[in-house]
């Protein structure tokens, strides 16, 4: 990793503090995602983008929140593609730049964003994946077909909620794939810390960020959280992304354009600036397909 690794018993954290955050590193994280299923990408957003985003994102917590938004030990507020939120990680070129350099990306799109926040005094968020369809094809490509961007508001270690990773768990099945609820579902684990859901593995690491540090992961990464201890939320902008949008196979192009992030059938798109560059387009029939959220037990990519 291009960040600092330190042992911690069988698990490992990830402190980018001090990291070097140039775009020139870019091509280093790239190999990281292959490799390891995720990228650290340091101070992507500056402290003063940081502080201009804050407000917009006390005031969409303050407003009515859909039932759906809420999970245990985590709420997702929706974004769509016209939300200032989005355009403030996706309207400055260079920032994009250095996302696409991380992930390899030929075709570059954004699919959808939400907050996140991870409320004081909560639990972990169980181990999962995101991929969500796993009986295609295109979900063994060695390249991904979606990717997370994950950028924090606060700063996040492992009392305060941070993310744990099971890197290289994007390519292979693992022991724990065999055993965690069904993917996106309440797992039946109560407050018990020692179910596999919940516990630590051997081999995952912790990602002690700061706040504007983000973090980029392969859908089908195993990841979670720890639990956030301290008395202050935990909050992070998370935007989802297609690498190589004109690469996927139309199918998964005519489910993804139908997000209810992106715009609608016959609303007005600009001609310039951030959206015309990274908003999908898709001529064909938009159609949904059927979800599958559980990887297999066994596996392997590429």
């Amino acid at each position: 990793m291009p960040a600092t690794a330190r042992a911690a018993g069988a698990a490992g954290t990830a402190d980018v503090a001090g990291a070097a955050g140039a775009a020139g590193t870019a091509g280093a994280w790239a190999a990281d995602l292959g490799r390891d299923g995720y990228a650290v990408l340091p101070a992507l957003l500056s402290p003063a983008e940081v502080h201009a985003v804050r407000p917009v994102v006390e005031r969409l917590l303050a407003g009515p929140l859909d039932a759906g938004c809420a999970r245990p030990n985590n709420t997702l507020v929706p974004l769509r593609w016209d939300d200032s939120p989005v355009a403030a990680v996706v309207a400055d070129e260079r920032r994009v730049r250095r996302l696409a350099a991380a992930v390899g990306a030929r075709d570059l799109r954004w699919i959808s964003g939400y907050v996140s926040v991870k409320q004081p005094r909560s639990l972990p968020l169980w181990w999962h994946q995101d991929w969500w369809c796993w009986q295609h094809p295109v979900s063994y490509r060695s390249g991904a077909a979606q990717v997370a961007l994950l950028c924090y508001l606060t700063g996040t270690d492992e009392h305060t909620g941070a993310l744990r990773v099971l890197p290289g768990s994007h390519a292979a099945g693992t022991p724990l794939h065999a055993v965690l609820p069904a993917a996106h579902r309440d797992p039946v684990t109560g407050d018990d810390p020692r179910h596999p859901a919940m516990s630590d593995h051997p081999g995952q690491v912790t990602l002690r960020l700061r706040a504007g540090d983000a973090v980029v992961m392969d859908y089908r990464l195993l990841h979670g959280t720890h639990a956030n201890r301290g008395v202050h939320r935990r909050d992070a902008l998370l935007l989802n992304f297609a690498p190589c949008w004109r690469e996927l196979p139309p199918e998964i192009r005519a489910h993804l354009i139908r997000h209810p992030a992106l715009p609608a059938d016959g609303e007005l798109m600009p001609a310039t600036g951030w959206a015309a560059d990274l908003l999908p387009r898709f001529d064909g029939l938009r159609r949904d397909l059927e979800l599958d959220r559980d990887a297999p037990a066994e596996f392997t990519i590429g």
